[in-house]
C-alpha cells in the first residue's frame, strides 16, 4: 500500500483530482488531496500566501505515514521539490505531471514567461498590488481542456480562481544531499498547450529523473484520460 499526496496546479484546487483519487483508492492505496492556501476550503488573501505557507499547510499530511509518493501537477512542482528538500526521509518518490521541476536557485515565474509555445501566456492577468495572477476564461477550453468532456470544461469555468503570485517569484533552495536523494519520475503530456512539451523536455534536460513516461493528452489528463494516467502513476510508483 502506498500513501499518495496529490498536489494541484495553478488556479485549480483539490477538486481537479476527483477522478484520480478514487481510482488510486480502488487499487488499495491511501490518498490525501489537499487544497493549497487561497482555495475554497482554505480561503486566504493571495498577498499573504507564500511558498512557505503552502509547505506548512501540506507537511502535516506526511506525518502519519512512513513514506509518501507525491504526484504534482503544473506550477506546484515547486512545492513538491520544496517538500523533498525539507522532508527527504518521508518521501518515497515525486512524480511530476507536466510540472515545474525547476533547477535550484531558479523561479517558476522565469520559466513561464519564456514558454513561447504556451497558449496561456497572453491570457494571464497579473496584479502587482494584490500579488495574484488569473487566467482569462476565454482560454480555458483551448489552453487547458481541449480534449476534455464539456462537463469537465464547465467545472473549470465554475471553479478556477486567482492564484497567489509569491510562490512563483520565490527562488528554490535545493541541495544534492536532501532533494537530490529523493527518487523522481516525470509524466510528459505530449498535447499540452499550457506547459509546452518543449518546456517539459527542458526541465528533464536540466534535472534528469530515473523514470519518464509520456501520455498523449492535454494539460488536464486527470480529466480526459483518468484510467491511463492512474496506470502510469501506479507504474512509476513501483520499485
Amino acid at each position: 500500500m502506498t500513501h499518495y499526496l496529490l498536489i494541484h496546479g495553478s488556479w485549480h484546487g483539490a477538486w481537479c483530482w476527483y477522478k484520480i483519487a478514487p481510482r488510486l483508492r480502488a487499487n488499495g492505496h491511501q490518498v490525501s488531496v489537499p487544497d493549497l492556501p487561497g482555495r475554497m476550503s482554505r480561503p486566504k488573501r493571495p498577498i499573504l500566501v507564500g511558498l512557505t505557507d503552502m509547505e506548512k499547510s501540506v507537511a502535516p499530511l506526511l506525518e502519519n505515514f512512513e513514506k509518501t509518493t507525491i504526484v504534482v501537477h503544473s506550477r506546484y512542482g515547486i512545492l513538491a521539490s520544496r517538500l523533498a528538500e525539507s522532508y527527504p526521509d518521508k518521501i518515497e518518490r515525486v512524480i511530476y505531471l507536466a510540472s515545474y521541476m525547476i533547477p535550484p536557485d531558479t523561479r517558476a515565474g522565469d520559466f513561464f514567461r519564456k514558454d513561447s509555445e504556451s497558449a496561456l501566456t497572453p491570457f494571464v492577468k497579473i496584479s502587482k498590488t494584490g500579488l495574484w495572477d488569473r487566467l482569462d476564461p476565454k482560454i480555458y477550453r483551448d489552453g487547458l481542456y481541449h480534449d476534455c468532456d464539456e462537463e469537465d470544461n464547465m467545472l473549470g469555468h465554475l471553479l478556477l480562481g486567482k492564484e497567489p503570485l509569491r510562490p512563483a517569484l520565490t527562488k528554490l533552495c535545493l541541495s544534492a544531499d536532501r532533494y537530490g536523494q529523493v527518487k523522481k519520475a516525470y509524466i510528459r503530456l505530449t498535447e499540452d498547450r499550457a506547459v509546452s512539451p518543449s518546456l517539459q523536455d527542458h526541465f528533464l534536460n536540466q534535472s534528469p529523473v530515473d523514470r519518464v513516461e509520456s501520455l498523449t493528452a492535454s494539460h488536464s489528463a486527470y480529466f480526459s484520460q483518468p484510467d491511463k494516467l492512474t496506470e502510469l502513476i501506479l507504474k512509476l510508483s513501483r520499485d
